[in-house]
């Protein structure tokens, strides 16, 4: 391909994800701002709705001694900071764009090195959000992509949702209370968390001392 044939092409890519951020529902934070592209946020639950600070916990695995981190719904005022991205060559986050989701400071664990967000096979869980990679949980890995919808746009209410890839249906990102009272995030068809988005300060990262 010529020079400026790959040029062209590459404006045409840029064009093309930069026409479909403008043409979907942009995402605010609690500010009102546009939400960033990589930038960091904390998922605080509505008050009308319900929910509680988004954490990790740690999930024994078996009767084996290793473990695994689940995402959790704690009764704490401010959860852990993630950070929201997307592969797209954007500068906002939009309802229409795949994201990655992970925990901008993951505190020293034994469970994984992993911060990012995946979504797995567990019975009797059903799909749970646990922290790790394709690579650690093998078989029970779910290949997806995440994304933020409109709940509220008045109020900057948001959902999360999961899609499977291969699979048209997808499922919101709601609380199921395992048996050991924990309230683990799943995929779900009911309930949904609503969240708003809140800036991180960046000199305020020592809200994280330990692993639940």
């Amino acid at each position: 391909m010529k020079p400026t044939a790959f040029l062209s092409f590459v404006f045409f890519l840029l064009f093309a994800f930069t026409a479909t951020t403008i043409s979907a529902d942009m995402v605010f934070d609690s500010d009102g701002e546009v939400m960033i592209n990589g930038g960091k946020y904390y998922l605080s639950p509505s008050t009308s709705i319900g929910g509680g600070a988004i954490v990790s916990a740690a999930i024994r695995n078996g009767d084996s001694h290793s473990c695994s981190l689940a995402v959790v719904s704690a009764p704490y005022a401010k959860g852990w900071a993630v950070t929201i991205s997307s592969p797209h060559l954007t500068t906002f986050i939009s309802t229409a764009l795949p994201l990655y989701i992970s925990f901008a400071y993951l505190p020293p664990n034994v469970c994984t090195d992993s911060p990012n967000w995946v979504v797995i096979k567990s019975l009797p869980v059903g799909e749970p959000v646990m922290l790790g990679s394709a690579e650690e949980f093998g078989s029970a890995y779910v290949s997806g992509w995440f994304f933020i919808k409109t709940h509220d746009s008045e109020k900057h209410y948001y959902k999360l949702v999961f899609c499977e890839h291969g699979n048209d249906h997808c499922g919101d990102i709601g609380v199921k209370v395992d048996g050991e009272e924990r309230r683990r995030l799943v995929v779900t068809d009911k309930d949904p968390l609503v969240f708003k988005f809140d800036k991180v300060n960046e000199t305020y990262a020592s809200d994280l001392s330990m692993v639940v």
